[in-house]
């Protein structure tokens, strides 16, 4: 009995993950319009009971696979840090954004180019990440404009670069790429004051 039910869970998550997959391309190559119960049966060799009986309905389906692309582009971009530096680690995330958007093009798009009408839980967690790392640096009263202005220049600009090289317009190692988030951080930021070393007779040296 263990064994037979093992075997109908696997299969079922097996038709789930082929599901979200046909959903994640469709979303990708037309948006929210070219996802349609027709096309996914179609596609994903399933039945309309099928989808309503694992995902509910329609749109909670298309939730499913854009809330799906952001938890596993959080889950890269932040899945370890390389300074103590909040500015450091916001060019690092930067570079990191790019990297994802290149290595996983349909997410991307599924994220950014065709969004649904209301921002997933998800979607909006990623957002705030990227906010609280911005107010990190806010904190230590090294952040040039208010908070909110800054996430959103830092995400304009790491979109816009992203999507121009998932489109294929430029190169990752273009000299140009490392312009842009240089030229954002210092805009948004502050340099770390340098430390003045002191003589043994407490003056500077």
């Amino acid at each position: 009995m263990a064994s037979r039910a093992g075997r109908r869970d696997r299969a079922a998550e097996a038709t789930r993950r082929r599901i979200l997959a046909v959903v994640e391309q469709l979303l990708a190559d037309g948006g929210v319009a070219a996802v349609s119960i027709r096309e996914i049966c179609v596609r994903a060799a399933v039945t309309p009971p099928t989808i309503y009986h694992h995902f509910g309905d329609k749109q909670a389906l298309i939730e499913r696979v854009v809330s799906d692309c952001f938890v596993a582009f959080d889950r890269t971009v932040s899945r370890r840090r390389v300074s103590t530096d909040p500015v450091e680690v916001l060019r690092d995330g930067f570079d990191r954004y790019v990297a994802y958007g290149i290595q996983h093009p349909s997410h991307c798009r599924v994220m950014f180019e065709h969004p649904v009408k209301t921002p997933t839980a998800a979607g909006a967690a990623s957002y705030n990440k990227l906010r609280a790392a911005v107010a990190a640096i806010a904190a230590l009263e090294r952040l040039r404009v208010p908070v909110d202005q800054a996430t959103f220049a830092f995400w304009s600009a790491a979109h816009g670069v992203t999507s121009l090289l998932v489109d294929g317009l430029g190169h990752k190692d273009d000299a140009s790429v490392g312009l842009v988030r240089d030229a954002l951080i210092d805009g948004i930021t502050i340099p770390r004051p340098r430390q003045v070393k002191t003589s043994k007779r407490g003056g500077p040296s």
